[in-house]
């Protein structure tokens, strides 16, 4: 993954073989630099596998031996989202044990999420979703403003925050401590254009996922996939134009998911599939769905359909020559969408001075 005018690598998660990355933290920064490659962003907690201050020093110290900055995230800070982990303590308790781990690791935020599309659709109202998230960030603002941090939020999940929504939320709970994580996959699953959200939220970005996503038409109105940079529908040109005018020192990370099946996205279906989909999002701003509708002709004139690969995760029971075939094609993926980052979009500081 990338930075505005570094390259940065966020990690998820990794079940590459053991030639290809190390699950721990000095692993990353190992392979980050083989892929040449300024920055690495440990996007959960589990991630961190202390937060020994000596660890967590030794870590920083690694990285910057190597000329890699780093970064540090978690999970969700609404209480009443499914993937809310409770077993770490509220939302504050986390947020606050974060933010001190990031200022350890030298990062300048933590990036954080509500929770996920689905979260919209459950027993608890948005609204009330939203209010958790805010109540979690205001409880730790003064850890924040003394450790000179901001929380940075996601909109994660396929679409838990529309782009408006989130800049709303930044600007109620105060941009000195709140501000955002702009993802260029999940808005499309949420029928937007990420361009356009790239545009709504500019302002109050300060990192970056950073995806390609392929759309084209369907029935019920879209089908969309995550698909390696250079491949999708998405406009990633113009979201970088958009950043580099507001924030252009900010990390762009790539963020590859591949080995998923495409998503149908039924916001023009007739039946009870796109009542409930419009239903998630009942505030949706006039011209939104116009902007979306344009993306998904244009992935249907360049003849975009779904990625040819291996669909699924590797588990245990998984054959081990399928399971090695999926992490190769992660692998081949992850890389072709640093070529592309670096080659054709021209990222990373490393790369450039090369």
């Amino acid at each position: 993954f990338f930075f505005k005018q570094k390259t940065a690598y966020e990690i998820v998660d990794c079940d590459w073989s053991s030639d290809v990355c190390s699950s721990d933290l000095f692993g990353f920064i190992d392979e980050a630099v083989r892929l040449g490659l300024d920055v690495v962003q440990y996007s959960t907690r589990e991630n961190l596998a202390s937060h020994d201050p000596g660890y967590l020093d030794e870590v920083r110290a690694h990285a910057a031996a190597h000329a890699v900055d780093l970064e540090i995230g978690m999970g969700s800070i609404d209480k009443h989202a499914q993937s809310f982990a409770p077993q770490w303590g509220d939302a504050a308790t986390q947020l606050a044990d974060m933010l001190r781990a990031g200022a350890r690791l030298g990062s300048p935020f933590v990036r954080c999420f509500l929770g996920a599309q689905v979260d919209r659709g459950g027993p608890v109202p948005f609204a009330d979703h939203v209010g958790a998230c805010a109540e979690a960030i205001t409880a730790v603002a003064p850890l924040a403003r003394d450790l000179g941090m901001t929380i940075a939020v996601e909109n994660h999940g396929f679409g838990d925050f529309l782009a408006g929504e989130l800049r709303a939320f930044v600007e109620r709970v105060g941009p000195d401590v709140c501000a955002i994580t702009l993802d260029t996959g999940n808005p499309t699953f949420a029928a937007e254009d990420p361009a356009h959200v790239a545009e709504v939220v500019a302002p109050y970005v300060v990192t970056t996922h950073f995806r390609d996503t392929a759309v084209w038409p369907d029935p019920s109105g879209a089908r969309g996939q995550w698909v390696v940079l250079g491949r999708g529908t998405v406009d990633l040109r113009a979201i970088l134009a958009t950043l580099d005018a507001h924030a252009p020192e900010i990390a762009i990370n790539i963020e590859t998911i591949t080995g998923m099946a495409p998503r149908v996205i039924p916001f023009d279906d007739s039946g009870e599939a796109g009542d409930a989909f419009r239903t998630l999002y009942p505030a949706r701003p006039e011209g939104d769905l116009d902007r979306f509708r344009a993306l998904v002709a244009r992935g249907g004139a360049l003849g975009i359909g779904p990625l040819d690969q291996w669909t699924g995760f590797p588990g245990p029971e998984t054959p081990p020559e399928i399971a090695a075939k999926m992490r190769l094609q992660q692998r081949i993926h992850l890389e072709g969408s640093v070529a592309y980052a670096q080659d054709v979009l021209g990222l990373g500081r490393k790369r450039r001075a090369a």
